[in-house]
Parts: C-alpha cells; structure tokens; sequence
C-alpha cells in the first residue's frame, strides 16, 4: 500500500482503533486519520474508538467525537488500526477490528507481528503519525489533520530530541506548521503542562527511586493506594520515565506502576546502547529499542525484582 486512499476506495464505513491506554501518538495519528478521511473521502462514515484519554488532549480537534464505548454491533467496511503493535494491544477493540471486511495496521513498533490483511510497519520511523502523513495525500491534509499529527510527532520523538528523529521528521513538522499548527500551545499544553497532582505523584517516584549497576540503571515504583493517596491515577504518569531516564550516568530508567490490584505495568527508556524491548519482550511486552513495556502479575517487590535481572542482563550484554 503506497497511499492510504488506495484502502479507502470502495469502501463504505471506517473504525480506526488505537492501543489500551493512549498517548500522544496513539490520539494524535487516530484523530488526524479520522479526519483526513473526512477530507479525502467524505462519503464515508468514520468512527473514531479509544480508551478515555488524557484531558490534554482534549484541546486536539475531533477529540470530542472519540467512542469511548466499545459495544458495538456495527460491522464496519474497513479497520484500521493504528500505533498498535498487536492485536492484544486493542483491548476491546479487538472484537470491532475481527467482524471487519479488510484491515490495515500502519505501526512503528519493530515488535509488530503483522496481525491484520495489510501491515505498513515502519520501525525505524519515529512516531506512527509519521508515517501517516507519507501515506496521506499531502493536498489533502487540512488543519485539522495537521494538528493532530503533530501532537502524535512531538510526543513520541521527545519534542524532536529523540535518536528516530530525522532530517524527514523535522521536514514533515515544518510542512504541517505550514498548515497553522498552534505548536507552543501544543506542546505547552500537551507535553510540559502538569497538574497539582501529576506534580505530586513525580516528586514521590523521583523522591523514591533508586540506582543499581553501577548507576547505570535508575528505577522506581508506586501502587494504586499511593497514587490515592496523593490524588493520582495512572493517568497522571505520563513523563515520569522519561524525567528518570535523564540523571547523569543512567542508561536504563524502569518505572513500575500498579494498574490494579496485583497487576503492574513496567516502562523502561534507555539513551543509546541497550536495547529494552528485548527485557519487554521476555514478558509478552514489546515496544521499541529506546522505549518498551509490558505487563506483569504477582507481588511489588517479585515483580521488580524480575524487571531488574533482565534489564541488568541486557547492560552486561553492552558493556
């Protein structure tokens, strides 16, 4: 597939999906193809499912038209997924992308297997928004679609500070710039800007965290009854293994959070040498190189404990 027109002709109805629990790119690459196809192919019925998101993202356009709700009968002409690296990443959302007649999956994760009819998997790209700007017709890319696909750029590159940031990434920013894209504000709004409690809760972990192999690892944890207690959810720790990954020294930042009683998501970073999708990977995780996570069961201190062993054996696999 050269172009995402080539999928949307013939086509009568459209669910774009994103992954459980969204973030920039995931919100940023749906709702700017939701509304390029509103654009390119007016005389199809698009849908937009995903999980309850980030307030700040509510400032991007379209965001109010989001289906939150999954139960869902409709059987729709065409699926397509988006920033999802597989289908155990859709959640509910798996049910609406299996009664679908054709799908597509456009994703940037290496650990993508290819679980839909068509695949435009990009691994080296930096932001699935990216790639979705080289399969649109650049024409027909409005302001509404640029705003989203810059959001989705600007946080999965970092601001543009991360390694996959190109020549070409700073190229398509410039061109959707072009197009009126508010960029302070999206990027204040979005990615800088904290709440009380989002302030509160990074203090705890920052506060709390620890280094091990010989510095070259930093990590942290904190439950749901701490995160309650300081009026925090899940939600609110956007950033915070990005804020850890950058103490001098440090290779490797692992951030575990508890997601519900026994169950803990695990985010690792790392600046240039391992590569922590292989640590998720040994636990039905994946991600990318300098960015990966996954899900484990059991106690804080088991579960840490098994984060730890594989993130040191992948520094000792660079030292």
């Amino acid at each position: 597939m050269r172009k995402i027109d080539e999928v949307l002709a013939g086509n009568r109805s459209a669910a774009i999906l994103g992954h459980i629990h969204p973030d920039g790119d995931c919100v940023g690459s749906c709702l700017g193809l939701y509304h390029y196809i509103k654009k390119a192919a007016p005389q199809m019925e698009a849908d937009v499912y995903l999980e309850p998101f980030r307030k700040e993202f509510f400032l991007l356009p379209g965001a109010g038209d989001v289906h939150h709700d999954f139960q869902t009968e409709k059987i729709y002409d065409l699926c397509i997924v988006c920033d999802a690296s597989d289908r155990g990443r859709l959640g509910a959302g798996a049910a609406i992308l299996d009664r679908a007649r054709v799908t597509v999956c456009v994703d940037h994760h290496k650990t993508n297997p290819g679980f839909t009819q068509i695949t435009v998997l990009c691994p080296e790209t930096g932001s699935t928004s990216e790639i979705l700007f080289e399969l649109m017709e650049e024409s027909l890319i409005g302001r509404e679609t640029a705003v989203c696909l810059y959001t989705g750029m600007a946080h999965d590159t970092g601001v543009f500070k991360y390694q996959s940031t190109t020549s070409r990434t700073m190229e398509i920013a410039g061109k959707l710039m072009d197009k009126g894209v508010p960029f302070t504000e999206i990027i204040d709004q979005t990615f800088y800007q904290k709440s009380f409690s989002q302030t509160r809760i990074m203090g705890k972990v920052l506060l709390d965290s620890q280094l091990c192999a010989d510095g070259q690892c930093i990590y942290s944890s904190v439950s749901l009854a701490e995160m309650e207690a300081l009026g925090a959810t899940p939600m609110d720790l956007e950033g915070i293994v990005e804020q850890m990954r950058l103490v001098d020294g440090v290779e490797v930042s692992l951030f575990l959070y508890e997601t519900a009683p026994g169950i803990f998501k695990a985010s690792m970073r790392s600046k240039s040498r391992a590569d922590v999708s292989r640590a998720a990977a040994r636990f039905g995780g994946g991600g990318h190189a300098r960015a990966a996570g996954c899900s484990l069961t059991g106690d804080r201190e088991g579960v840490l404990a098994a984060m730890l062993s594989c993130v040191k054996e992948e520094l000792a696999a660079h030292d």
